[in-house]
């Protein structure tokens, strides 16, 4: 693992920089392909179909873009991929605002609890299977780059689950990210291998919430409660290309009580095991 100071890897500090200078590039080239195409916030918003106060917030960069406005923007300037490359870099992980207070509730938190509906947690992920994702946001992204990006992400992993007193993790996984080929089917095969030794673990709890169990309140988006020492839950969720970190316990309980709700409805861990394994044995000689 590369060296540790203050809590950060050599790579993550490295990204920190990296990631703080892409936001600023990211929120300066709005402003400057709008001012060039001789459009006001507004008149942009709505050429795109957005709010102009959320153009405003990008362009002044105390909010990062989802995907879908990205990509908009890339479309409408016709800048070949620049925002959503810079998308990618800033966010450090790949995920539209993914806050820094996050980031750290994760490193620090003793217990992990997840929702994902579309693709297989991060913390899970292996560096084929998270290199495929971020190519498929960035397909011209330097190379250097998404190594950045994949380190990044398989440190995390390291730091959150593989320390002296690694947190407790239960992660809830809609059967659309085990049936979702992504990078290729041996990427998917070796990725639910992954899965399955990691759930092993004593520390470790993973449920499928499969087709049959219908649709829940998270449906298409994703959500992460990171405990503390203190007791205290951040949660973090995602939808529809856009994420917001929640600290007001009401709305924290709120979203844990969902959760609960699909727990409930997911498979025993026992069966979740085998529902994996069915996949990844399609996948070893679909």
């Amino acid at each position: 693992m590369p060296q540790r100071s203050g809590g950060q890897s050599v790579t993550e500090r490295n990204l920190d920089i990296r990631q703080s200078g892409a936001r600023d590039l990211l929120a300066a080239s709005l402003k400057a392909h709008r001012a060039r195409s001789g459009l006001s916030v507004r008149a942009l918003a709505k050429a795109i179909n957005f709010t102009h106060g959320y153009i405003a917030r990008v362009e002044t960069g105390t909010q990062m873009p989802s995907d879908s406005l990205a990509r908009a923007l890339d479309t409408h300037f016709e800048t070949d991929g620049l925002f959503m490359g810079l998308l990618v870099l800033a966010s450090h992980d790949g995920a539209p605002d993914y806050s820094r207070v996050a980031l750290r509730k994760e490193r620090e938190a003793v217990r992990i609890q997840v929702l994902v509906s579309s693709v297989l947690p991060g913390l899970f992920q292996t560096p084929d299977y998270a290199r495929a994702l971020f190519s498929s946001a960035a397909p011209k992204a330097p190379e250097s780059e998404l190594d950045d990006l994949v380190t990044a992400r398989c440190t995390r992993a390291s730091v959150a689950l593989d320390r002296e007193k690694p947190a407790l993790y239960w992660t809830v996984i809609d059967e659309a990210a085990l049936a979702r080929i992504i990078g290729s089917k041996s990427t998917m095969r070796n990725a639910l291998r992954h899965m399955r030794a990691m759930a092993e673990r004593q520390n470790i709890v993973v449920q499928v919430l499969p087709f049959s169990s219908g649709a829940y309140s998270m449906l298409g988006g994703s959500f992460t409660a990171y405990t503390g020492a203190d007791g205290t839950t951040t949660a973090y969720f995602e939808s529809f290309g856009s994420g917001d970190t929640v600290e007001d316990p009401a709305r924290v309980a709120d979203l844990l009580q969902q959760l609960d709700y699909a727990k409930a409805n997911a498979l025993t861990d026992s069966d979740s095991m085998k529902m994996i394994e069915k996949y990844e044995k399609e996948y070893e000689h679909g």
